[in-house]
């Protein structure tokens, strides 16, 4: 739930929380917040600073622009900033005399990542830069023209020198706060409201939800049926003739915008105001399209279908309620809107739904059709019967601010019984008892009272009356939490010490390996691998299998297995997944990638006197014809890109790898870290599988212990790159990494970049191979002449003989 202090600040006096808490700004305010949410059980994931973007960013005039003396396509502008007058240097054709621009001046930092400085083009000064929508991060929703390729020229009369924060209602910040499963209520402006008044003692600002009707009845318009109560427990609708579809106010659509909506016209925009202001999910018809001018709530007949707004067709079943007319389905009930009810721009007259469904039925439907909304979310976690009166109240409350049509007289309200509190009584020793702490009566009272709840002590008995939004409430467990989260963390914050002898405040954080392991294997997926999961005991032959030779005094064995073929604990990784590849192609399943991340035991000794020694390992494995050597070589140089380290690159010593096609990646401290390359054709042989397999490990806890890379920014050079091929020949040992690493240092200072992009084999070469490589030079300081290229490429060639005999081919 995104929560904007713009938008709280309608339903909480802020500037008095500002005053408890003696802070001014509303970004220490932003934190405070934060930190009390979370007190009370409401975690703060993040606080967005909306206008951050926008700070040195304010409204100009254009008042005089003439061409540039040295340049025929760039303009010189004087640009009225209220207090005084800036130049700016443009190339935009859209701008003219009289225009009202956003002007970035020196110091400001653009969402595209400019960053703004005065300096001097072509001989002239200019102040700053003119801004499109898309460097100011805003799109044609919130302001139109911002998607356009030019500089976004404002309609409004903004005055110049106005922050452009502050004129399109940007100047905010924006919590995003985590809600719990069980407190569907707190997903909605007002809901947080409520908390945060509790949490200062606050009144809650009552909104004005007043609004005046028309002559013409509802009842001309629509009326409704509902014929299951049981699914649809209130179904409520008001109705607005007259219509004027257009824009809504830019204070809404700058509302709904850091909240992460998209406005599109006014009435959808109110219902979307509506979900996020109330948490009452809306929607808006056509009257024109309710054949027979009558709403039905009904179980869908068998083989209905319905055209929805995402442009798929669904058939329905008995098992979905939908929202009909006389003749045919117009909504998938509290899920999609269908086609054929829809608003447009010819709309005249519009009838507003406000319902409650029940929120298994929806849970199913929305997951039978795979259709997630944010109606549906919040219909699923479940919707209060007082919600569809305030949703829909504040909704014609905003027709007439906003003059968008004249509304009808009277709502139609359908529902079972009346909207009461809920009446609960429990016990002051069991809350108490649960809680370990004796509580005074005057503070359960006061604590309870802050969130609404009215509450009575007669002796052991607290009679309790809930209101309908906190319908989570339900017994002594629940009373006992909300006491205990306000009077711990809240306000009061009078637990300053484990309630329990011993115990300790635990920080919450995953270990160091898992968050390794989670992060590589984000990788592996993002390549095309499946992730499974085998079991750790193995059977005894596995080593040998692998041709790993006699392991006795290494491998642990179980005193007591189930079978043979889980009476060891494994060494390696591969054995998991050979085992598993030989089991899908025996069942004819191809282009398998699979990967695995467990642990491997090494015995220090037989029979055990200690723990074995554990081995956090990821592997991974392919029989892809896609893939091979250099496939898997890239994905482990992906794995490593983020440690600060030369890796060196050598022939794989394991057993169960090809000798010749195989690879270890070795760390500064020459311990191998990785190892990858095709399955030895013997292993390949015994485990029944392709020749062409490929598997790679990869030792999660030496990696652990690697530092990572740190990331300087450099300016980017203004000359050139150059680009060179060299192809030499060298011995088939010499491996292509230690070559890279010769060319880099003989590049020295102009080094950008080298990729190895051809191998040459053939009977003249005998035993040696030609490797081609693409050197990139660049100099930060001038462009590099031909003779400076060949001193370079001079070098190369020198080091490389001097090293490993190579040659110029």
């Amino acid at each position: 739930m995104k929560l904007s202090l713009n938008w709280l600040n309608d339903f909480v006096d802020l500037n008095e929380i500002k005053k408890i808490e003696n802070i001014n700004d509303n970004g220490t305010l932003a934190v405070k917040l934060a930190e009390k949410l979370t007190g009370v059980g409401f975690e703060v994931e993040e606080i967005i600073e909306t206008g951050k973007c926008l700070k040195n960013v304010v409204v100009g005039k254009i008042v005089k622009i003439e061409r540039h003396q040295d340049a025929e396509r760039l303009f010189v502008c004087q640009v009225n900033l209220g207090d005084r007058n800036v130049q700016i240097i443009t190339s935009a054709t859209n701008v003219f005399e009289g225009a009202t621009v956003p002007v970035a001046l020196d110091g400001a930092d653009l969402a595209n990542g400019i960053k703004i400085k005065s300096s001097k083009i072509r001989g002239v000064e200019s102040q700053g830069m003119f801004c499109s929508g898309e460097e100011l991060g805003i799109n044609d929703g919130l302001y139109e023209g911002a998607e356009i390729n030019g500089i976004l020229i404002f309609k409004d009369e903004f005055i110049p020198g106005t922050l452009v924060s502050k004129a399109l209602f940007l100047d905010d910040y924006v919590l995003d706060v985590s809600i719990t499963a069980n407190r569907p209520d707190a997903m909605s402006v007002i809901g947080l409201a409520r908390e945060i008044c509790a949490i200062y003692r606050l009144k809650i600002r009552e909104q004005d939800l007043s609004y005046n009707v028309g002559s013409e009845k509802i009842e001309n318009i629509v009326n409704v049926e509902n014929k299951d109560f049981q699914l649809c427990p209130r179904y409520m609708a008001g109705a607005v003739s007259e219509v004027k579809i257009e824009k809504s106010p830019l204070e809404i659509r700058s509302r709904l915008f850091v909240v992460g909506v998209h406005p599109i016209n006014n009435i959808v925009d109110i219902t979307n105001y509506v979900l996020f202001e109330y948490g009452q999910p809306m929607h808006a018809f056509d009257a024109n399209n309710i054949d027979g001018k009558k709403i039905i709530i009904r179980r869908a007949e068998k083989g209905e279908k319905i055209s929805a707004l995402n442009g798929s067709t669904y058939e329905l079943s008995n098992n979905n309620l939908v929202i009909a007319d006389e003749n045919k389905p117009l909504v998938i009930a509290g899920v999609i809107g269908g086609t054929n009810s829809c608003i447009n721009e010819n709309t005249k007259t519009v009838v507003f739904e406000s319902a409650s469904f029940e929120r298994s039925q929806i849970r199913k439907t929305s997951r039978g059709f795979g259709i997630r909304t944010d109606s549906s979310a919040r219909f699923e976690k479940g919707i209060d019967l007082l919600s569809q009166e305030l949703g829909l109240r504040r909704a014609l409350n905003l027709i007439e601010k906003f003059g968008a049509g004249k509304i009808a007289n009277g709502i139609l309200d359908k529902k079972e019984e009346e909207v009461k509190n809920l009446e609960v009584s429990v016990s002051k020793n069991k809350i108490d008892k649960i809680l370990g702490i004796s509580f005074d009566e005057k503070d359960i009272v006061e604590i309870l009272s802050s969130l609404g709840i009215e509450s009575k002590i007669n002796g052991d008995e607290i009679c309790l009356s809930i209101p309908p939004y906190r319908f989570d409430i339900e017994n002594d467990n629940d009373v006992a939490e909300e006491i205990i989260r306000m009077y711990g963390y809240g306000v009061y914050d009078n637990i300053s010490k484990p309630l329990f002898e011993g115990a300790s405040v635990m920080v919450g954080k995953h270990d160091p390996i898992l968050k390794l392991q989670r992060e590589l294997k984000q990788i592996l997926i993002c390549k095309g691998f499946y992730e499974i999961n085998s079991y750790s005991l193995v059977p005894s032959e596995a080593h040998i299998k692998l041709g790993l030779g006699n392991r006795s005094n290494e491998v642990v064995k179980i005193s007591n297995p189930i079978s043979d073929e889980l009476s060891v604990l494994r060494i390696s990784m591969a054995h998991s997944l050979l085992s598993n590849i030989s089991f899908n192609v025996k069942r004819n399943n191809k282009d398998i990638k699979i990967f695995e991340s467990g642990k491997t035991f090494h015995a220090k000794s037989v029979p055990l006197t200690e723990q074995p020694t554990e081995r956090n390992i990821l592997a991974f494995a392919s029989i892809d014809p896609a893939d091979d050597f250099y496939t898997f070589k890239g994905v482990i140089e992906n794995l490593l890109e983020r440690y600060n380290q030369k890796f060196i690159i050598d022939y794989s010593k394991k057993a169960f790898l090809h000798p010749g096609i195989s690879a270890d990646f070795t760390n500064e401290n020459g311990e191998v870290v990785a190892s990858f390359g095709k399955v030895n054709p013997v292993v390949a042989k015994e485990y029944e599988i392709p020749e062409n397999t490929y598997y790679a490990e990869v030792d999660c806890d030496k990696l652990l212990a690697l530092p990572l890379k740190t990331f300087k920014v450099k300016k980017i050079s203004k000359f050139p790159i150059v680009e060179r091929d060299l192809a030499i020949v060298v011995d088939e040992k010499v491996t292509v990494g230690s070559l890279e690493e010769i060319i880099k240092q003989c590049c020295g200072k102009n080094y950008n970049d080298v990729k190895l992009f051809d191998i040459y084999r053939s009977e003249q070469l005998g035993d040696k191979k030609s490797l081609a490589f693409r050197i990139k030079l660049l100099s930060d300081e001038k462009t590099l002449s031909e003779e400076d290229i060949n001193k370079v490429i001079d070098k190369i060639l020198r080091r490389t003989n001097e090293l490993y005999g190579a040659v110029l081919r």
